[in-house]
């Protein structure tokens, strides 16, 4: 081999090894982490992750609001294109500094601009809360209670609409004073009544998922709290009325329990609410309600019999023995955000529980009705908390230009105490924009009140805090979103094919 050879080879090798690197540095993504800030609404984090070939940029933008796909032209340091997700779509053009990217874009009408530097993180490591650590020094809960007052009073959008400053302040000093006695737990729970102090259901303060909960489960009927599920040992309670917890009447529990639930909701929001309190002992012992591990409940039995069984947390209850066998019709295929039933006499029942993969789930649905044309369509928003209402106002707007399926006593929609946030908001635009007859009972999130949460966590317990940044006035006027059909749900809607809300509108001629 020559000399030429050899250095010619090289010179290949070399050639070779930058082209590989070139290429693969192309298929690696680059990423950038900060906030976004839409005119003068309250900023929110962000994640871009964008990759290159060659002049071309595609990429995914990721928001609490909801994820974008990116698709753009990089000439020099500027990359400029479009964003199109559920949540909308518009043009935006960043800028890439080394590690610091900004830039603009357009949501409809409004601007906003965009804040980030590079980071390591994919979008999902990006978002994901901190593991809850409840066993803290009393200097680190200090300073949790530090940062949770400057979130609920400086980043929510009106922090004093229901209450006071000075309120809010000595309820703070309070909880303050308090911090040396309490026990991790005590001490989270007092963190959920002051987020619920400020008084709307997205401001909130969440305790870790893994707490210990009691083996049972209630629901608040008409003539009170019931027993719906409760480990199988004790499955001959299913149906009992609660009477008392330890030695507080059940009328009494209620009213201690209210604190440490958002007032600025509907009624029927407690309702909804309440019962998941009731299983969360640390909660109970806040409410000054229980003293101790264990848990008494007094319950009413079908023959006016009471009886009174003990109870112990667990952070795993298992599996609990359900009311008649078997969930009511709104609350059955949990994991799927649109599902349909085709009843009887050829009605067609819609579960809207979700907006996951709304728009592929309603234009299938919409194909299918535009087949079959049904006598009536039942949609149920009862166990929908929430999503984006854009989204869903698309889907509504659709059903509307249906001339043969937007007729009153053709479409009907269910509502209830679990329907919240986006849910409530489209359940008001299919009063307002269609001819459909709602029924059920009324939602529980109030029609004008505050919404789009931001969330954060605090620094040394993890805790998550949601605080609304937005006010909406869905309803002008009114202070709850009511059906015309008013039903109760009945211990009977439980183990049954129809619960009595689907059974009334089925029997309407």
């Amino acid at each position: 081999m020559t000399v030429f050879t050899r250095v010619l080879g090289a010179l290949l090798l070399l050639w070779l090894s930058a082209a590989i690197g070139a290429a693969a540095a192309e298929d690696l993504p680059e990423r950038f982490a900060g906030e976004a800030r839409i005119e003068s609404q309250p900023s929110l984090p962000i994640h871009l992750e964008l990759r290159r070939v060659g002049a071309a940029v595609e990429g995914s933008i990721s928001m609490p609001i909801g994820s974008f796909e990116m698709t753009a032209i990089q000439e020099g340091h500027t990359i400029t294109g479009r964003y199109e997700g559920p949540g909308g779509a518009g043009d935006m053009s960043l800028i890439i500094d080394g590690d610091t990217l900004t830039g603009t874009f357009g949501l409809g009408e409004a601007h906003g601009t965009i804040s980030a530097q590079r980071t390591d993180l994919d979008a999902q490591r990006f978002f994901e809360p901190p593991e809850a650590n409840l066993d803290l020094t009393t200097a680190q809960w200090l300073e949790d209670l530090d940062q949770l007052a400057e979130i609920l009073s400086q980043k929510h959008g009106s922090p004093f609409h229901r209450i006071s400053r000075p309120r809010f302040e000595s309820e703070v000093a309070h909880v303050r004073a308090a911090i040396p006695q309490l026990d991790g737990t005590g001490i989270a729970s007092e963190f959920v009544k002051l987020g619920a102090l400020i008084g709307d259901g997205h401001t909130e303060v969440a305790l870790p998922d893994d707490q210990a909960r009691l083996p049972v489960e209630l629901f608040w009927f008409e003539d009170g709290l019931r027993v719906i599920g409760i480990a199988a040992d004790h499955q001959e309670l299913l149906g009992a009325r609660l009477i008392a917890v330890d030695a507080v009447a059940v009328e009494e529990v209620i009213d201690r329990l209210r604190p440490f639930i958002a007032a600025g909701e509907t009624e029927w929001f407690v309702r909804a609410a309440l019962p998941g309190l009731l299983r969360n002992p640390a909660i109970l012992a806040a409410a000054g309600i229980v003293d101790g591990p264990s848990v008494a409940l007094t319950l009413e039995v079908a023959d006016g019999d009471r009886t009174q069984i003990e109870m112990t947390a667990k952070s795993e209850a298992g599996a609990l023995a359900i009311l008649n066998g078997a969930a009511p019709l709104w609350r059955r295929n949990e994991t799927q955000g649109l599902w349909t039933e085709v009843l009887a006499d050829g009605a067609v029942y819609v579960n809207w529980r979700s907006y996951a993969g709304l728009a592929d789930a309603a234009a299938a649905l919409l194909a299918s009705l535009d087949a079959q044309h049904p006598p009536r369509l039942i949609v149920d928003l009862r166990d929908n908390t929430g999503g984006d209402y854009n989204a869903g106002r698309a889907f509504v707007e659709a059903i509307a230009s249906r001339p043969w399926l937007n007729q009153r006593g053709t479409l009907y929609v269910l509502i209830g105490r679990a329907t919240f946030s986006a849910a409530m908001t489209n359940a008001v635009d299919f009063m307002t924009m269609t001819n459909a007859i709602l029924a059920g009972e009324p939602a529980g999130a109030a029609p004008n009140n505050w919404q789009e949460a931001r969330r954060f966590n605090l620094p040394n317990s993890g805790l998550r805090v949601g605080v609304s940044t937005l006010h909406y006035e869905f309803l002008p006027g009114q202070a709850e979103v009511r059906p015309g059909l008013h039903v109760w749900p009945e211990p009977g809607d439980w183990g049954a094919p129809l619960d009595a809300s689907v059974k009334l509108i089925l029997s309407r001629p």
